[in-house]
């Protein structure tokens, strides 16, 4: 069946070769400001005191784990109860955004496949504390889910102005048509040197030029899983919270991980 093009629209033929061709593609303001800043504010609730990054705010269990200092630290049984209720209206939050008809009608349109949710990650960069300075290592995102076709899917969504002063992306074009490159293992959750990402090889990526990515406040990354990229820390006064949200085609096998346990979520 032939790819449907609507030109002068996100849906053309220029957007759809240019996806394929780089691995990525921004979408600009495809999420309004409000739903970002909501969600954002949503997200801080359950943010320790260091704003370390948080691992599946869609799934309440998580939430919960993540957040058992924060209740531990409250007064009483009711506070406790009332922030846990606080909690599962984020993950259900977090479970829509996942689901959010922009994001997966532009996924299924680029891959012709029916997509599934796997993950929502978010990393804050707030300014002052020990992850603002979180320079991720040049890594493919597919190398975490082992999907051997090479199909998982990242979509980043701004909640606030990024740039390569507050801790942005850059980006190695054309370099998920190198497949799946071998990697150093190494921690990327909360980890204490600043430096997380499974590193591919400096020799596989020497010819490829990474490009800065500059987003707005509701614009939208869509990036292909073996597309390689890396980060800068953040050396402004101004926050870069960044969600990331996680998607694989229907059917495709990926590594759960041992702390992640990453599970499908139907998106309709």
């Amino acid at each position: 069946m032939s790819k449907k093009f609507i030109e002068n629209s996100i849906f053309s033929e220029d957007n759809f070769e240019k996806y394929w061709n780089d691995g990525f593609i921004i979408i600009k303001g495809l999420l309004s400001p409000e739903i970002c800043e909501y969600s954002n504010s949503l997200a801080k609730v359950v943010a320790d005191e260091n704003y370390g990054q948080i691992m599946h705010l869609h799934r309440e269990e998580y939430l919960i784990s993540q957040s058992s200092k924060k209740i531990e630290s409250l007064d009483n049984l009711n506070e406790k109860v009332l922030f846990i209720k606080r909690i599962k209206q984020i993950s259900k939050h977090y479970e829509e955004l996942l689901k959010n008809p922009d994001i997966t009608n532009y996924l299924d349109w680029l891959y012709s496949r029916q997509m599934t949710g796997l993950l929502t990650n978010i990393f804050f960069k707030e300014p002052g504390t020990k992850y603002s300075k979180q320079e991720w290592l040049p890594h493919q995102d597919n190398n975490y889910l082992s999907n051997e076709n090479g199909l998982y899917v990242t979509v980043n969504v701004a909640f606030n102005y990024m740039s390569k002063e507050n801790g942005g992306l850059f980006l190695y074009p054309g370099s998920h048509k190198l497949g799946n490159l071998d990697s150093e293992k190494r921690q990327s959750y909360r980890e204490s040197d600043g430096k997380p990402g499974n590193k591919v090889k400096e020799t596989d990526i020497k010819d490829i030029k990474p490009v800065a990515c500059e987003l707005n406040k509701g614009d939208v990354l869509f990036m292909h899983g073996l597309c390689v990229h890396k980060s800068s820390n953040n050396n402004s006064n101004d926050p870069r919270p960044l969600l990331s949200l996680g998607y694989i085609p229907y059917g495709e096998k990926f590594d759960p991980g041992f702390n992640s346990k990453r599970e499908v979520k139907f998106l309709n």
